[in-house]
């Protein structure tokens, strides 16, 4: 059953009464199956990591084993740098309330009647939350406003925020529109005498001079723990933890707050009776021995509270866009020339912010969604390659395609996260070599027409054959983008 929880704002809410009325409405729809199905899914698979335990060794070889490896890890800690966590409150609400002032101390949502996006704090009073349906949400707070999202705005106000983010940090990250990470390590040793706490209340002034919307910041010595603490004094609060009760609170939160762990992994814990991180250390035999050892790192580095430091390439103040993406529900289609407009739509706003961007898509990824919840990725390379050096250098492969170790974690999550994946005309993502290491020529389409035709035929052709009241939802991807060439005009 899909079940909503507290977050800020909700203190006072009836938490149980919402998630009874949750399931009331939930009954009988699409998403129901799709919640129960995974809910099996989920149980087999808690099930078979039960069963494993049965084989849990009890030596002391295998104790000292796990416990080496605890202590290697220990000496991972560093607590030399000082992160700030930003995250904006009820950003995209908040958004619209900046824009129409009127709205000011009413409750305010974003989203549709289907599915709501974000709710500002005076409608979290009555329980409305993302991830609520509208009609549900209307329900508990009647005279809600809810409102249609609007990403261009959200993320022009959100690059005025970026901006003063570099001011601190010019290599800051900020993994969505309404939050960033910076590291203030070098800003307080070229401002002697300010303290992490001034970096963080200059801070909070500057976003709000200069879009009158508040935030809220987590302090501490690494990324992580200055994420979860963002989240203990919001709205428009603050939380330093200082280094000395680093170990002391990490051992307090609740396991579900760690990122990377995963809903499955969270059921499982939770199956185990394990809650709380500190749980996690003294159920250390068991853990080493149920999880591979990827998770495994993740979940122990995360328990001793061992700085996870991102990639120097997402630290970037301006990543270069390396996929654009659109999609739409499909509720009110009704014929063929409904499915068509919304195709020619979707499209058109790729093919727009391609022309912005003045790139080229390598491959693309039509996205469909029926009604079941069910998506089926079909992914196209669309630009291929040729032979150098003295290989066959008129000869082309659409097998040898382009740019496989360049796609962002972000599109090879899209594609695996999805079900059923369909990788149509090549039998693999893009590869910037061939398999003999050998370089190889982008062959460029002649013009930039040439290439919008091509996407275009490809994504009519996928979804042509489908039928349209089967569609639930329709995407359309532009996938590892390079720089376009002057002479593809």
């Amino acid at each position: 059953m899909n079940t909503t929880e507290f977050k800020a704002g909700m203190e006072k809410v009836d938490i149980e009464l919402i998630n009874s009325m949750l399931k009331e409405f939930s009954v009988g729809t699409h998403f129901q199956q799709k919640l129960d199905r995974d809910f099996k899914k989920i149980q087999e698979y808690i099930g078979s990591i039960l069963s494993k335990l049965d084989e849990l060794p009890d030596t002391e070889e295998y104790q000292k084993t796990v416990d080496e490896y605890i202590e290697k890890l220990k000496t991972l800690t560093d607590q030399s740098r000082m992160f700030i966590h930003i995250d904006m409150d009820a950003f995209y609400a908040n958004v619209e309330e900046m824009d129409n002032p009127e709205l000011n101390g009413h409750p305010v949502a974003v989203g549709s009647i289907d599915m709501l996006v974000t709710s500002n704090y005076e409608a979290r009073k009555y329980g409305v939350r993302s991830g609520l349906p509208g009609l549900l949400a209307m329900k508990l707070c009647p005279q809600l406003v809810i409102l249609p999202s609007r990403m261009d705005r959200y993320r022009e106000v959100s690059s005025v925020i970026r901006n003063i983010f570099s001011k601190y940090d010019p290599n800051y990250v900020s993994p969505s529109l309404d939050e960033g990470c910076i590291d203030i390590t070098d800003y307080l040793k070229n401002n002697e005498g300010l303290t992490p706490v001034d970096v963080a209340n200059s801070l909070q002034s500057d976003i709000y001079n200069e879009t009158t919307l508040t935030s809220s910041m987590g302090i501490s010595c690494s990324p992580l723990l200055s994420k979860i603490c963002s989240e203990i004094n919001k709205p428009n609060g603050f939380f330093f933890l200082e280094n000395k009760h680093t170990q002391e609170f990490i051992k307090t939160i609740q396991i579900k707050k760690l990122p990377g762990i995963g809903k499955v992994r969270q059921e499982l814990l939770k199956t185990l009776g394990l809650v709380t991180v500190g749980d996690v250390i003294e159920h250390r035999y068991e853990l080493y021995f149920i999880f591979p050892e990827q998770h495994r790192d993740l979940l122990f580095k995360h328990a001793l509270a061992v700085p996870i430091f991102p990639n120097k390439s997402s630290f970037r103040a301006n990543k270069k866009k390396t996929m654009i993406s659109k999609e739409k529900n499909c509720k009110e289609l009704y014929d063929e020339n409904d499915l068509q407009e919304l195709m020619v739509s979707l499209h058109s706003q790729c093919i727009e912010m391609l022309s912005i961007e003045n790139k080229l898509a390598c491959s693309i990824i039509v996205k469909v969604q029926d009604f079941s919840f069910k998506v089926t990725n079909y992914t196209y390379s669309i630009i291929s390659t040729k032979k150098l050096d003295n290989q066959s250098q008129n000869s082309s492969d659409p097998n040898e395609s382009f740019g496989n170790d360049e796609y962002s974690t972000e599109e090879k999550e899209s594609m695996i996260k999805e079900e059923g994946d369909y990788f149509l005309e090549n039998n693999s993502l893009p590869t910037t070599a061939s398999p003999n290491k050998k370089k190889r020529q982008i062959i460029y389409p002649k013009t930039f027409v040439e290439h919008t035709e091509k996407i275009w035929d490809i994504f009519n052709q996928t979804v042509s054959p489908i039928k349209f009241e089967s569609i639930r939802c329709l995407g359309l991807k532009l996938c590892n983008l390079i720089e376009k060439p002057e002479e593809c005009k």
